[in-house]
């Protein structure tokens, strides 16, 4: 005798509940895609030869230059599919793993990154393996020079080519060893031979932290701080600007008087004071990590800060921010206000073009 079992058919419920189950698994991919960065658009233009031409460049791959972030190999895919501007790199326990994770980066990129560091002062990121001299410990030209060359065949040995220092404010009162020692004059001398050496080695030197007085009133990334300036603190800056040198200088969040006004803005939102160092400087003006308290206290909207960050004049702006959305968020938020007429493209352009122009490309405009 033969037994026919019969199959039972499924019901409504079960069907929806698979269907469910379907739902769940594609949006928790999604989420995981989106959370990864994995979702924006991925930017592609053409470098022949060493030669980009800007105007095939789309106005968010134009903005993306200008951003500096947080080079963890986790957001490796969402930084490159952006091709953002430039990474930075924090402490690591050896050489060898910078270099891997700079080559990861580098690896097919037809704009190379700007790849950045903070061997400045005291503050030294390669500590586990390598030591320096303080600036504080420096008293002539000719150790600075050897100092600064010393330190730029180091990094560009390892793949950065960019350096945030040196220091140039005038009495480190907080950290008491990130500035050269000597009065107004003998710090811009000091900082002068310093990025001689250092950019001899192909490695782009940073005077910072333009207005001064980041180190004699309260740590700017723990606070919103006010100060006054006086002409003093202005000098090396202008020193170095007037001697034509330096690569980057770096504007601070500080609230300032005096000398220079910033109108109540922080400093690195405000044209009077980014006017100040414009003048007569070629090179590219970077703002101070955007996400210090002492810029991000200031603002109730985050998008309004963005925006502000570029209408007075930076060209290259930090953003730590690890989450790959939040950073096309940015671009696009900069992106509308150039669509409305708020930042000029023109401007865009400019600081585009000499970001390439650093990287040691050559700008057409077909």
């Amino acid at each position: 005798m033969v037994i026919r079992i019969k199959k039972r058919k499924r019901g409504l419920s079960e069907k929806i509940f698979l269907v469910l189950i379907v739902l769940v698994l594609v949006l928790g991919s999604l989420n995981i895609a989106k959370a990864k960065g994995w979702l924006i658009p991925q930017q592609k233009f053409e470098v022949k030869d060493g030669v980009v031409d800007l105007s095939s460049m789309s106005l968010e791959q134009k903005i993306a230059q200008m951003v500096i972030v947080h080079g963890g190999l986790h957001n490796l895919h969402a930084w490159k599919n952006m091709q953002v501007g430039g990474i930075h790199l924090f402490a690591l326990q050896n050489g060898e793993l910078y270099k891997e994770i700079i080559d990861k980066f580098q690896e097919e990129m037809e704009i190379p990154f700007f790849v950045t560091v903070d061997l400045e002062g005291c503050w030294n990121p390669f500590a586990n393996f390598k030591q320096f001299v303080a600036v504080s410990e420096i008293n002539s030209t000719g150790e600075a020079f050897e100092k600064g060359s010393d330190e730029g065949k180091f990094l560009s040995g390892l793949g950065f080519n960019v350096n945030y220092a040196p220091v140039v404010d005038l009495n480190d009162e907080i950290w008491k060893c990130r500035s050269f020692p000597g009065d107004e004059k003998r710090i811009g001398e000091l900082a002068e031979a310093y990025i001689l050496g250092l950019q001899s080695e192909g490695v782009i030197a940073t005077a910072k932290h333009y207005p001064g007085k980041t180190l004699v009133v309260k740590d700017p990334h723990k606070f919103l701080v006010v100060a006054t300036i006086a002409e003093e603190d202005l000098y090396p800056y202008n020193y170095l600007v007037e001697k034509g040198e330096v690569g980057m200088v770096m504007v601070s969040h500080i609230i300032v008087s005096g000398a220079v006004d910033s109108e109540g803005y922080p400093s690195v939102v405000s044209k009077e004071v980014i006017k100040g160092v414009k003048e007569g400087f070629k090179g590219l003006i970077v703002s101070d990590e955007v996400n210090m308290l002492g810029l991000k206290d200031y603002y109730l909207a985050i998008e309004n800060m963005y925006v502000d960050l570029v209408v007075a004049g930076n060209d290259l702006i930090i953003n730590f921010n690890e989450d790959p959305n939040e950073i096309w968020e940015m671009i696009l938020r900069i992106k509308e206000a150039v669509e409305r007429g708020e930042i000029s493209e023109e401007q865009i352009n400019n600081s585009v073009r000499k970001i390439l122009i650093a990287k040691g490309l050559t700008v057409i405009e077909s």
